[in-house]
């Protein structure tokens, strides 16, 4: 196998200037030499890293502060301190510098004489960038797409036009067809070598994340569009997709990396586990915890400082009794402090359940991108539902439902063990068989034979083992009409009507007119996305 280095170089001046390209490379040594005398050279394995490194999930603060209550995995006991409109600019940002390294990747692609062999490395950006386009129009609905990101190649671009939600999902779910039927195993493929950093070049584990991608966001537009949808799931399900115990995920154990995401709950983000996680995982409300059945619980959450299992309501009443507000100086009745990660006691006093803090606190968690379970999930909805060319069969139903459970259970057990904090009741790297068993027997979660009820319980079951996926748990709770568990919020949450994030407010200083079209002059969050019904 070659290993890819193209040496081309062309003239960034402008783009550098502007950041449009995220990995520049910066001549430090000159740096006071006039910058219209410089050349930059840019190749594609840095870009292709650049887009790589911009996948790890953006937006943690707007899933503490509404993400949360929104998709009702966890709850806050307090209104969050934090302004929506001042947070959404960081995924916004994101995407749009990667979409620029992939627009100048694909451009030094089609430039080189060795193009016909390196539809690998095609396929690998034109995932990426489809995983990354899908999910931020599924986030914002319309948004600059065709034109934008172009901006390097002159001032037509500079305002570029906002797409259609609808054909933004028709652009990309095409692009990953191609990348599926892209990808070669041949021998004379030009390879990128080491600087392949997410999947080391192991082009069948690309195509099953491709194609897993693929009928994913097929299910997400299904009710909107059945007819295009069904097309890509009879597609999808006869080719590789991503097996029950697979992962594709940004791993910062293997790339030297750590996450911080631990102050995303401290401060004024007020996270507890709520009343409706609680009813998912438990039978009975006993605060000893003696009616917990689902194995996941005492990995998402923990019991509050005196050693009682007690959500907070998610609607709560006028009389709830009000927890303590966190004081971060010193951790003082602060469950998510740093000095808990060296001991199991408390912090203080807190009257409600919080999130693990070892999971709060880890730095090697991974960013998932796709996983098995879901897949697994998607599988049994599909064979429940009678759709994508699939008859109704129960029997394949219920085979892909508790395979997906007893993945994520495997999952999360094994993240725990792993864990590099963890150190007082760490879970073992497995299930306990006979436990595993009980949970997929408890009346709660073993699948009905009406086949609405054994929808909800898909739902339910692929709702909570997104847990440490919110923004994918909110597009699952939309694209399914709310289905997923959820109890009516009170009129004051910040969350109600909560079914898209609003444009950043650059937009509105740097592209009005577009902006204006799109919106009416209003941005709310309450408009549904295209996909929503």
């Amino acid at each position: 196998m070659k290993t890819y280095i193209k040496k081309t170089a062309f003239s960034l001046t402008i783009a550098c200037s502007m950041a449009m390209i995220t990995s520049c490379e910066k001549d430090f040594g000159d740096i006071n030499d006039p910058w219209e005398n410089k050349q930059y050279s840019v190749t594609i394995p840095p870009l292709y890293n650049s887009i790589v490194s911009s996948m790890p999930e953006t937006g943690r603060g707007i899933a503490s502060t509404f993400l949360y209550q929104a998709t009702q995995l966890a709850t806050n006991y307090a209104a969050s301190g934090f302004r929506l409109d001042n947070q959404v600019g960081g995924t916004w940002e994101n995407y749009y510098f990667a979409l620029a390294d992939y627009r100048k990747a694909i451009e030094l692609l089609e430039a080189d004489p060795q193009a016909a062999k390196m539809t690998n490395i095609r396929a690998m950006l034109q995932t990426l960038i489809a995983l990354k386009t899908l999910k931020t129009t599924s986030l914002y609905g319309d948004m600059p797409y065709t034109e934008a990101a172009r901006s390097m190649y002159g001032s037509q671009y500079y305002r570029p036009v906002y797409d259609k939600q609808a054909d933004i999902f028709t652009a990309a779910l095409a692009d990953l067809k191609q990348a599926v039927d892209g990808f070669s195993t041949s021998a004379d493929q030009v390879s990128m070598g080491a600087s392949e950093t997410l999947l080391r070049n192991d082009i069948p584990t690309w195509i099953k994340f491709a194609n897993s991608i693929r009928l994913k966001y097929a299910m997400v537009m299904r009710d909107k569009n059945a007819a295009a949808a069904d097309a890509i799931i009879a597609e999808a399900l006869n080719k590789p997709l991503l097996g029950p115990d697979e992962v594709v995920a940004i791993d910062p154990v293997t790339m030297g990396l750590q996450i911080d995401r631990a102050g995303n709950y401290r401060g004024n983000f007020y996270v507890r586990m709520g009343t409706t996680m609680w009813n998912a995982m438990s039978s009975t409300n006993a605060e000893d915890g003696s009616g917990i059945f689902d194995l996941r619980t005492k990995i998402f959450f923990e019991p509050n400082s005196a050693g009682k299992w007690k959500p907070y309501p998610q609607n709560p009443p006028s009389n709830v009794q009000a927890e303590t507000r966190n004081d971060t100086e010193g951790g003082k009745n602060d469950p998510y402090a740093d000095v808990r990660l060296t001991t199991w006691a408390p912090a203080g006093t807190y009257y409600y359940s919080p999130l693990n803090i070892y999971y709060v606190g880890v730095r090697t968690f991974p960013d998932l991108l796709a996983t098995g379970t879901e897949i697994s999930f998607l599988k049994a909805e599909i064979y429940n539902r009678g759709i994508g060319g699939a008859a109704a069969n129960p029997a394949s139903a219920k085979q892909f439902y508790e395979e997906g459970i007893t993945s994520s259970v495997k999952f999360w057990y094994k993240q725990a063990n792993a864990s590099e904090v963890w150190v007082v009741n760490k879970p073992a790297a497995t299930p306990d068989p006979a436990s595993l068993a009980a949970m997929l027997a408890n009346p709660a979660v073993a699948l009905s034979s009406t086949p609405a009820t054994a929808l909800a319980q898909i739902y339910k079951q692929n709702w909570i083992s997104l847990f440490h996926q919110p923004l994918d748990a909110w597009i699952l709770q939309r694209r399914t009409g709310n289905a997923t568990p959820n109890v009516p919020l009170a009129p004051t949450s910040e969350s109600l009507n909560f079914n898209r994030l609003t444009y950043p407010p650059v937009e509105v200083t740097s592209n009005f007119d577009n902006w204006k079209a799109v919106t009416g002059g209003t941005d709310s969050r309450s408009v549904k996305p295209w996909y929503m019904p």
